[in-house]
C-alpha cells in the first residue's frame, strides 16, 4: 500500500510540474502580446490610479506572477533555505533581464516607447512576487 501511495504522489507531482510549466509558457506568450501588440489606442492608460500612472501599475502587475510561476514550474522542494534564496535571486535577475530586454525591444518599434520607469515597475513587481513566494515557502515549510 505504501509503494502505491508513493507512485500516485509521484505521478501527481509530475502532472503538477507539467501544468505549471504550461502556465509559465502561457504567461510568457501573454506578456509578449501585451508588450509588443499594436492596439491602435483602443486601450486607454492615460489616467492615474491613486496618483500612479496606470501603465506603471500594469507593468507591476504583469511581472508580479513571474517569480511565483517560476517557483511552481522549476523549483524543487528539497534542500536548505539558502537554495530557495539563491533560486529567488536568480529568478529576479532573469526577470529583470526580460523586463529590460522588453523595454529595449520596444524602443525599436514605431508604436511603443522605452521607459526606465516601466522597467522600475517591472522590477518592483518581481520583488513583490519574490517576497510573496518566499513567505509561502516559509509558512508551508517547503525549504
Amino acid at each position: 500500500m505504501l509503494a502505491a501511495d508513493k507512485s500516485r504522489t509521484l505521478r501527481m507531482k509530475k502532472k503538477f510540474t507539467w501544468f505549471s510549466r504550461f502556465l509559465m509558457l502561457l504567461y510568457a506568450v501573454t506578456v509578449c502580446l501585451l508588450c509588443f501588440g499594436h492596439f491602435d489606442g483602443s486601450i486607454s492608460m492615460g489616467e492615474d490610479l491613486f496618483g500612479i500612472p496606470k501603465d506603471k501599475v500594469a507593468h507591476f502587475l504583469m511581472f508580479l506572477p513571474f517569480p511565483i510561476l517560476m517557483y511552481m514550474a522549476f523549483h524543487t522542494h528539497r534542500g536548505k533555505p539558502w537554495r530557495l534564496i539563491l533560486f529567488m535571486v536568480l529568478t529576479i535577475l532573469i526577470g529583470a533581464a526580460v523586463g529590460g530586454g522588453i523595454e529595449l525591444l520596444q524602443m525599436t518599434t514605431a508604436y511603443r516607447s522605452c521607459d526606465i520607469m516601466d522597467f522600475r515597475a517591472d522590477c518592483l513587481g518581481l520583488l513583490a512576487g519574490s517576497v510573496l513566494t518566499m513567505m509561502y515557502a516559509a509558512i508551508s515549510k517547503k525549504w
